[in-house]
Parts: structure tokens; C-alpha cells; sequence
């Protein structure tokens, strides 16, 4: 079995998006890896066959640019966790991106062009995009969330131990980002405020569902005036 990939964003139709990510599995193996094409692998998501999950910076990364602008007592690991219980039987709901409608702000290259995308939604609103994976004991018509949730595909792949991978999306209300306004942020070694001043910057926020599953918000950044 060859390497399964899927990659996706959403756009405006008008020339710009929001991050695009890389959703795969390596040849023969069951592991799930999800990451932010614009970090070039300097951080993923791990979905372990184990069932031992975590989002963690690359090793290389860490070392050279992470390293030294956190405390001592942290490692690359910036979150860990155990496989969700199923949101249904055979359906475990593994990791939410939720794109406002704000968020749509780069613009798209001649280089993306292998690029499932995602029509933005509306304001208010935001996109969820859903990954799931699928037991093979479990039948599916269609797409997982097609009518309960009210879901559309963006893609699928089978993996070594028969189970599925689904990447679907739904247009859901604006969520409350006001609490990330809160807390003491630290720079990357190299980086300081006025890295903050160039234009087009965007911020990967990582929080938890109530079901178990972790979700990513990609939001555009917009200075103070």
C-alpha cells in the first residue's frame, strides 16, 4: 500500500485562502499525521495506531528555534492525549479545524494547485473541517456526517488495518476566540514584536472538545490600530 494523502483548504474564488494542510499515511502503516502546509513540518498532529495521540513540534524544530524560548521543564510535545471514544460505533471523530470566515486572507500561488478546496462560508459564520476515522465493521452511506450532522466530503483513504479516514466539512456558528485574547505569549529564538508588524500573519489557536477530540482554529491576525 503506497502513501495515502489528502491536502485541502478553503478560498474566497477570489484568489485567497486560508492555511492549507496535508492530511496522510505512510505505505503500510495505520498512523495518521495531519499538518499546516505553511509550517513546512515544523509541527503535527500524530494519530497513533496505538491510540497514544499528541501534537508536537519536529525534533529539528524544536532544537534550533523552540528550544530556548520556553521553560526548561517542556519538551516538544505541546499536547498528548488518548484516542477520543467514538461520537458513534465505529466513528471516532479525531480533530476539528475551524476556519472563520475572517481567516480567508492569503493569497493562493501557481504551486498549490493539488489543493482540494473548500468554498468559504459566510460571515458570520466559520468551516469545520472534521477528520474521522472509520472502523471497517462499520457501514457508511455515503460520508460520515452526511445526514446527522449535515456534513460534505472533502475526501477519504483506507489504511493498512482496513480502517477508513474521512476529511469532511460543515459550516457551523462563529465560536468564542475571546478567551485567547488572555495569557502571556513567548517569541521563537530569532523572533521578536516587530515580527509581528509584517502583514498577512495567521495563528493556529489548539483547544478541546467536549466529545474528547482536539480542534485547531485558523485565524487570521489583525494589529491594533
Amino acid at each position: 500500500m503506497s502513501e495515502q494523502v489528502l491536502r485541502f483548504g478553503i478560498t474566497d474564488g477570489n484568489g485567497h485562502r486560508a492555511a492549507t494542510w496535508k492530511l496522510w499515511t505512510p505505505p503500510n502503516k495505520s498512523d495518521v499525521y495531519l499538518s499546516c502546509r505553511e509550517l513546512r513540518g515544523a509541527l503535527k498532529a500524530s494519530l497513533h495506531q496505538s491510540g497514544q495521540w499528541h501534537i508536537a513540534y519536529s525534533q529539528e524544530t524544536f532544537e534550533e528555534v523552540v528550544k530556548d524560548a520556553i521553560p526548561a521543564k517542556h519538551n516538544r510535545f505541546i499536547k498528548t492525549w488518548t484516542k477520543p471514544k467514538n461520537i458513534a460505533t465505529g466513528i471516532t471523530l479525531a480533530i476539528r479545524i475551524v476556519i472563520p470566515h475572517s481567516a480567508v486572507t492569503s493569497p493562493i500561488s501557481d504551486k498549490e494547485s493539488d489543493i482540494n478546496w473548500i468554498p468559504n462560508c459566510t460571515k458570520p459564520y466559520a468551516t469545520e473541517i472534521d477528520i474521522m476515522i472509520i472502523s471497517p465493521s462499520t457501514p457508511v452511506t455515503g460520508w460520515p456526517g452526511k445526514n446527522k450532522m449535515g456534513t460534505k466530503p472533502i475526501g477519504s483513504y483506507q489504511i493498512a488495518n482496513d480502517e477508513t479516514v474521512w476529511a469532511v466539512y460543515q459550516v457551523v456558528d462563529m465560536p468564542d476566540l475571546t478567551p485567547v485574547t488572555k495569557g502571556k505569549g513567548s517569541f521563537y529564538k530569532g523572533r521578536s514584536y516587530n515580527d509581528l508588524k509584517s502583514g498577512k500573519l495567521r495563528a493556529l489557536v489548539l483547544g478541546k472538545e467536549q466529545d474528547g477530540s482536539r480542534v485547531l482554529y485558523d485565524c487570521a491576525v489583525i494589529g491594533k490600530n
